[in-house]
């Protein structure tokens, strides 16, 4: 977020009227006592308003993208946004286009690379954004005319929208509610981060681990006493009585400038102390940024199976049922569905005995949405979704692949959304680089579906993986690993009853 041109406008030479526009994102209640610079409040104020522009104008988007898909137009899917809509809207709201963009994409070269290295930290991350809390978030236009003055409300259509000669600018402030994304936790953790990276800034610098000091003399509620600054001046006339420390091996208090993005100016001389706090030491010698060392477990992914005889596992485009085979040794058959594009053919394997295939569906447009006939998957009894990627190593169509992978999300976001299935977990199990390499999270986040969780996947005991990539650099890891995907359904408060739209779409084709 410290990017130039910043997302929040700065008009030239108008820092009152840049700080107006900050705090409509980050200001007022907001403001909590763990920021305690200028900068680290424009931080904030931008990251509110990257959030907002995800919240408010993406999600909108990607929504109308699943609607026109259901009347199967890419074309006009494709031309959804046009960059005047965005163009238009990011003005009315003190935005930059460009440096929103420019952001998204470095938040997504860094996941890629997370996806790569596999860090440990990768396991604990729910991967849902902050900024969809709360539920209820709601924001509906209000621009002003200038220089008239006249208020209108915005149109419902983007489509509609006529350029005027106005400036217009919405005034429906806050654009970010001081209750809204968990502002006050993520401004504590910034601060915290932001103390981390000075000490140790200082440590570097000097050599020397830096320590805490205790007095011996305790103050009167039985604690250690903070160094009497007065009596360092000489200027204390309380003696004895003084409820502050007279030792000069005291603890001082903390420099709130040190620990900013600021800085101290004062330096050694400061009174205040410069050195690492307990909150701070905490986090020092955490080895969750090295990689992951977990072994495969089996266990990692039969918990996400059903556990009642009447719900179902499905089992998508597993062609030559290699995958159904191994699972049918780890759970009953008759709670496995899978598809294949292959025709109705006998089957002399004893072990996909009990297990519901059908046949001849093309994966992913048959096996989720189906234009004709109805689909013959029972959707509603299905609680976990798998799928194993199939892709030609030696064939680096990396667009096609892409579309692939959009296509899957896209279509299952529409059945889950037009059907309510919300509590269905999505499998996707597939080599790390390669999820990298195709910003696999991207394209699912574009269809509202969050990566939950993600751990090796069991070759020896569910097959091998199709899906492999060689690591060609240190460090890199390349290993199968199944993703775990929920979809986080946006807010009907801000977008209306999509959902019953979407189902009447939905059951139209079928």
């Amino acid at each position: 977020m410290d990017t130039q041109p910043l997302p929040i406008l700065r008009p030239f030479g108008q820092e009152t009227l840049f700080a107006e526009y900050t705090d409509s994102y980050y200001g007022g209640d907001n403001k909590t006592n763990a920021l305690t610079g200028r900068k680290e409040v424009i931080l904030m104020g931008n990251l509110c308003a990257f959030q907002f522009w995800q919240r408010a104008f993406k999600d909108k988007h990607r929504l109308e993208r699943l609607k026109q898909l259901l009347k199967f137009d890419e074309k006009k899917a494709a031309q959804i946004l046009p960059t005047q809509i965005e163009e238009e809207w990011c003005s009315f709201h003190n935005l930059v286009q460009s440096s929103l963009h420019h952001i998204a994409e470095i938040c997504e070269d860094i996941l890629n690379s997370i996806h790569r290295f596999r860090p440990k930290f990768l396991v604990t991350s729910d991967g849902l954004p902050s900024y969809y809390d709360p539920y209820e978030f709601r924001h509906t236009c209000l621009l002003n005319s200038q220089p008239n003055g006249e208020t209108v409300a915005l149109a419902t259509d983007d489509d509609h929208l006529e350029p005027v000669s106005e400036i217009r600018k919405c005034i429906a402030v806050p654009f970010v509610a001081s209750n809204h994304f968990q502002t006050n936790e993520v401004a504590e953790k910034l601060a915290a981060i932001i103390k981390e990276m000075k000490v140790q800034h200082t440590k570097d610098i000097s050599g020397i681990q830096p320590k805490d000091r205790n007095d011996d003399h305790p103050n009167i509620n039985g604690e250690a006493s903070s160094l009497c600054r007065f009596f360092v001046s000489g200027l204390c006339n309380r003696g004895n009585q003084c409820w502050f420390s007279h030792s000069l091996q005291a603890k001082r208090p903390v420099c709130k400038f040190f620990f900013s993005f600021q800085g101290c100016r004062n330096g050694d001389s400061c009174f205040f102390s410069h050195d690492l706090g307990t909150s701070a030491s905490s986090c020092r010698g955490s080895s969750l940024c090295l990689p992951e060392d977990e072994d495969a477990d089996a266990a990692s992914l039969l918990r996400l199976f059903p556990t009642c005889p009447d719900r179902y596992i499905l089992l998508l485009d597993d062609t030559d049922f290699h995958f159904a085979t191994h699972l049918s040794h780890h759970c009953d058959p008759y709670t496995i569905i899978s598809t294949t594009c292959l025709s109705d053919i006998s089957i002399c394997d004893p072990s996909l005995t009990g297990i519901r295939i059908l046949w001849d569906l093309s994966h992913p447009y048959e096996t989720i949405i189906s234009k004709a006939g109805g689909n013959p998957i029972p959707w509603n009894e299905v609680e976990c979704v798998l799928w194993f990627p199939k892709f030609d190593s030696h064939n680096e169509n990396w667009d096609g692949q892409k579309s692939l992978m959009q296509s899957f999300f896209e279509y299952l976001a529409i059945r889950i959304l037009a059907d309510a299935l919300y509590e269905v977990q999505v499998v996707v199990t597939m080599n790390n680089i390669h999820f990298s390499q195709l910003q696999v999270e991207k394209l699912s986040r574009d269809s509202f579906f969050f990566l939950k969780e993600s751990f090796p996947f069991d070759e020896s005991s569910f097959g091998e993986l199709y899906d492999t990539v060689n690591a060609k650099k240190p460090m890199l890891a390349s290993k199968p690993i199944c993703y775990v995907f929920n979809l986080h359904p946006p807010t009907d408060i801000q977008f209306g009853d999509y959902t019953t739209l979407l189902h009447q779409c939905l059951y139209k084709i079928q």
